[in-house]
């Protein structure tokens, strides 16, 4: 059996430990095609990517993995429960019949164990906890009614994921089967220096001392011609961008977009008015009932005028592909009219719900580019062509 191992991902940037999770992959599965999908130029922290979107997919297949589709935003930019259902609608969309995740526990069946305790969760369980407190985030109030029942609500990033990917595949009624592979290396947010950091340590890394490190050799030099012609962006100009850019919007049009509950837009506003800069601004922002994440996936919303997200992604965009991706997408094409689009301008052909989609997408990648160190042009986004390798 030909396995088709999907991995729901960021790469920003592709490093040793994506590389290790894709050589077990091979390892488990000699004969697997592996597809990664992937998050766009915003990903779910509300961060713009180091990299382009068509960069980072370059750099997966080289390393690995034969074929690259984008999770457009604000999919991409979204919380977990909602970035693990739209990954796995488009694996689901895609072909797989495996879906691959790294995590800081491999035991699949705790992580199935957590999944079947929030679904247990009662509507009149989660009411009582917010009475108590008003602040609370879901993820406590699940935390506090798993640990009623001996279980441990999972802290660590990629494990929560894990979970959500198992209730997403349930949702969907599908036979995707969940493979987690254990986390090598340091955790999620951790800067510690060494062979298999994190993503986060690496970006900082290159900002400090001009260096990618931390990266497979086979694409050292692929790094190194996109610094050198300067197509990355410097996360802390975006920030100033978001900070200068809600110093004109009102409360009330900040509210009246995605996920903003009452009362956040003048807090939001408050907080702006009383900084001095963008990182100043963030740091105020941050409290313990709203974290980072979520604030500047909401301000993103704000500004982009993002008022709600559809159920799932209406389409998708091949990034990069290989010989063996290529011939999974042939077969792919005679068994679903699901759009994939490769050049982009023909998302005007599509349906009234990819037009929509992809127009509110776009305007996070005519962002990006404006960013971007070099002569690239915002509308130059739409002339971008998947890397055939």
């Amino acid at each position: 059996m030909n396995e088709i191992i999907a991995i729901i991902c960021e790469y920003n940037p592709f490093h040793n430990g994506h590389k290790y999770q894709i050589d077990k992959i091979k390892e488990m599965y000699p004969d697997s095609t592996v597809l990664a999908i992937m998050s766009g130029n915003v990903t779910q922290r509300g961060e713009f990517a180091l990299f382009d979107k068509y960069s980072r997919a370059k750099s997966a297949v080289i390393c690995g993995v034969d074929c690259v589709f984008e999770l457009p935003y604000p999919f991409s930019a979204s919380n977990a429960e909602v970035f693990a259902k739209a990954g796995v609608y488009l694996a689901v969309q895609l072909g797989a019949t495996h879906l691959c995740f790294g995590s800081e526990n491999e035991n699949i069946d705790y992580i199935i164990s957590v999944a079947d305790a929030i679904e247990n969760v009662s509507r009149d369980e989660v009411l009582k906890l917010k009475k108590q407190d008003k602040s609370i985030s879901y993820p406590k109030i699940i935390e506090k009614i798993c640990g009623k029942d001996g279980k441990i609500f999972p802290h660590m990033s990629n494990l929560i994921l894990g979970v959500e990917y198992v209730r997403a595949i349930r949702n969907y009624g599908n036979k995707i089967i969940p493979i987690a592979i254990k986390r090598e290396g340091f955790g999620y947010n951790d800067l510690t220096v060494g062979e298999k950091m994190s993503a986060s340590a690496i970006r900082k890394c290159f900002f400090d001392k001009g260096i990618m490190v931390s990266v497979p050799d086979s694409i050292n030099q692929f790094y190194k011609e996109l610094v050198d012609n300067k197509e990355y962006i410097d996360n802390n100009e975006i920030i100033e961008f978001l900070f200068r850019s809600v110093l004109i919007m009102s409360p009330e049009q900040i509210e009246n977009c995605y996920d903003v509950p009452s009362g956040m837009g003048y807090f939001i506003c408050d907080i702006a008015s009383n900084s001095n800069n963008g990182k100043d601004f963030f740091e105020k922002l941050t409290t313990k009932t709203y974290t980072y994440a979520r604030l500047r996936r909401v301000v993103l919303y704000s500004i982009l005028g993002i008022k709600n997200i559809d159920t799932e992604p209406a389409y998708t965009i091949l990034l990069s592909s290989n010989s063996k991706g290529r011939e999974h997408l042939k077969v792919l094409k005679k068994q679903t009219v699901f759009p994939i689009l490769t050049k982009l301008a023909d998302y005007k052909r599509m349906n009234e719900k990819v037009i929509k989609q992809f127009e509110a997408s776009s305007k996070a990648d005519k962002i990006f580019i404006s960013f971007l160190r070099n002569s690239s042009k915002p509308t130059d986004f739409i002339k971008k062509m998947p890397y055939i390798l």
